[in-house]
């Protein structure tokens, strides 16, 4: 399990030990660069991935472990459900995707026996959105105009993170970021941050 957060992965224990189903052993790994090493080094039969994870290129993060163990499932969670940037993520190789908005770890477990069964699983209320979006949805997303290290960069963007916070991310120049910000504020149409978090919660 990759988390920043120790309570969830206590609650995640406790949980799966009430669950007589999974039969599972859970390690915790704090930090993405400690992960690939240890997919390498060690045999998993998932890995269970917080989308939230602090400084952190997640579709970047995801890449390097399916080109390492392309075999390994990957189980992703959030507290925050953020359409747009979700939909990306299930289009990158992952296998499952939880919305704890309860903090439950119920829906992880259920979606660990999903997977473990060769099934996919994704969040109800994730599947509601993209239901709407498939049936009533009109107007073209503007977030598939941007390429993947634009998109990328807006997921650190709207954290609040920092221009230079987000280049040393991605070990690249503060000015490689700014030009970035620049592009993704032309292709979405807006002109300031909090115009961007309006749209990502559209």
């Amino acid at each position: 399990m990759v988390s920043h957060d120790p309570a969830m992965f206590n609650s995640l224990c406790l949980v799966l030990k009430k669950d007589d189903s999974t039969n599972s052993t859970l390690e915790e790994v704090k930090k993405s660069d400690q992960v690939l090493s240890k997919i390498i080094e060690n045999t998993y039969d998932l890995l269970i991935l917080d989308l939230l994870l602090p400084h952190t290129d997640i579709l970047g993060f995801i890449g390097k472990i399916k080109g390492k163990r392309p075999d390994l499932p990957i189980i992703t969670y959030s507290h925050i459900l953020e359409y747009a940037f979700i939909r990306r993520y299930l289009t990158s190789g992952i296998n499952s995707y939880c919305f704890l908005n309860k903090n439950n770890c119920d829906e992880i477990v259920h979606a660990v026996n999903m997977v473990m069964s060769g099934k996919l699983y994704i969040s109800p209320a994730m599947v509601e959105l993209i239901v709407k979006d498939a049936l009533f949805g009109k107007k073209p997303d503007r977030f598939d105009t941007l390429n993947t290290r634009e998109f990328d960069v807006l997921t650190h963007l709207v954290k609040g993170e920092s221009l230079a916070g987000i280049a040393e991310i991605f070990n690249v120049h503060t000015t490689t970021i700014v030009l970035y910000k620049s592009r993704i504020m032309d292709k979405l149409r807006i002109t300031n941050l909090l115009e961007l978090g309006n749209l990502v919660k559209m």
